[in-house]
């Protein structure tokens, strides 16, 4: 199965231990974050994407190493990479 490499920029969420005067929480913003992988899935509520795959030459079934999964709504875009 061929899979795409795609980049996806995206706003996380975050949390921090700090203990900031109330004013300060009007600086706050969310991280915009980038990642880089092979799409698996996206629909309406998400986007899966992995960073590498395994072939299984014993079952013939591909495994994937390690994944993202991102809310659909958090994503800013997805660029389509040519590798």
């Amino acid at each position: 199965m061929e899979l795409k490499k795609v980049e996806i920029t995206w706003l996380d969420a975050w949390s921090d231990e700090a203990r900031l005067e109330l004013d300060a929480a009007n600086d706050v913003n969310l991280l915009e974050s980038h990642n880089v992988g092979y799409l698996l899935k996206g629909d309406d509520e998400k986007v899966i994407i992995t960073q590498g795959t395994i072939n299984n030459l014993f079952h013939g079934k591909m495994f994937m190493d390690g994944f993202v999964v991102i809310p659909r709504g958090m994503i800013k875009e997805i660029k389509v990479l040519n590798v």
